[in-house]
């Protein structure tokens, strides 16, 4: 089987996997009410309040969520239906909390969880593959010994223990020992009055990114730092199993120089395995962040998902983890292509 045989088949997989997530996504939010009969409206107001609400007021409730009072096996269809479209129209609902469409909540807060999650990630990326090349190069010596030993114990480190030893540091003791000349923000994306006093500043802009990336430099050490062991374990142990093929064996009989035998021959194989682990490190950019945005008051999709995880607003929940499944799964697929573009050694079947 050829790549194009390969991709249209995959494309096929592709399609039923989502096609499957979106029926499991639809029935997992719901299962309470399915299952129980707790409407979610019952979740949003007290058993008093809807007493006193009109049969119309009440009516307009449920409509207004797309919901179904005591619904039978027909409005299990039609919301069903509804889903379906809204689904692929990008249309996730209103937040039972905001009264507002969860599209909008999301984008709102989708950058600022790009910008924390792509930053942290392609730190973490270059300087765990750069320290993994530089180690494997003499393995067993004291260099990668001590280094083994120091990635192993920051991958063991707790992302949000991390986060909240450098908040203690960097945005308590240091700036109380140095009078605030040397401080960090304790929380948030940006400082509020910065902001307003910047909207009348022709360096506005400048001001406002100054600012951001300021809040931004915590969260993304704790993020790059929890990343970085792993990258590094994962090149380390990958380049130092390709330094044992044959291959590499007749190059140094050929006398190429070592670092041409590493780096032109070693590297480029030793980095195949590594293209699915970065591709799905993008992939779940969103749920990555829960932890390190909550402990930072992050304005992002991770500090948003757990918020509406405690208050049971589905319609958020069920919109992101939408998301995060669909991009995995479009993650995992540019992956699979792109070891065919890194070795066409690889046969398709």
């Amino acid at each position: 089987m050829g790549l194009r045989e390969y991709v249209i088949r995959r494309s096929i997989y592709m399609f039923l996997l989502i096609v499957a997530v979106v029926c499991f996504n639809f029935f997992l939010f719901r299962l309470p009410t399915f299952v129980f009969g707790v409407s979610p409206v019952d979740l949003m107001i007290s058993d008093e309040l809807k007493r006193n609400l009109t049969r119309d007021a009440l009516q307009q409730l449920y409509e207004r969520f797309g919901l179904v009072p005591d619904p039978d096996i027909f409005d299990w269809i039609y919301m069903f239906w509804r889903y379906i479209v809204n689904m692929f129209t990008g249309n996730f609902g209103i937040s039972f909390v905001s009264q507002k469409p969860v599209m909008d909540e999301i984008m709102a807060r989708l950058p600022n969880t790009l910008l924390l999650m792509g930053t942290s990630s392609i730190v973490s990326i270059i300087l765990g593959i750069w320290t993994g090349v530089k180690v494997a190069a003499d393995p067993g010596s004291r260099k990668d010994v001590s280094a083994v030993t120091v990635a192993l114990f920051i991958y063991a480190l707790p992302i949000f223990w991390l986060g909240m030893m450098l908040l203690m540091i960097f945005a308590f003791y240091i700036p109380a020992a140095t009078n605030d000349i040397i401080s960090f923000p304790l929380s948030g994306t940006i400082d509020y009055q910065v902001w307003v006093e910047a909207k009348n500043d022709p360096l506005g802009t400048l001001i406002i990114a100054g600012n951001i990336m300021h809040h931004l430099v915590l969260p993304m050490i704790a993020l790059g730092v929890g990343g970085y062991g792993g990258y590094f374990l994962y090149m380390r142990n990958n380049l130092i199993d390709v330094m044992t093929e044959d291959y590499i064996l007749t190059a140094r009989a050929k006398g190429l120089d070592e670092n041409q035998v590493l780096y032109k021959h070693g590297l480029k194989n030793a980095m195949l395995p590594m293209v699915t682990i970065i591709a799905m490190t993008f992939g779940f950019l969103i749920n990555g962040a829960t932890l390190t945005e909550t402990v930072f008051n992050w304005y992002g999709l991770g500090r948003y998902i757990f918020d509406s995880l405690v208050i049971l607003d589905y319609p958020v929940v069920q919109a992101i983890f939408m998301i995060i499944a669909i991009t995995a799964i479009l993650a995992n697929f540019i992956a699979d292509l792109l070891y065919g573009v890194l070795d066409p050694r690889i046969k398709y079947g």
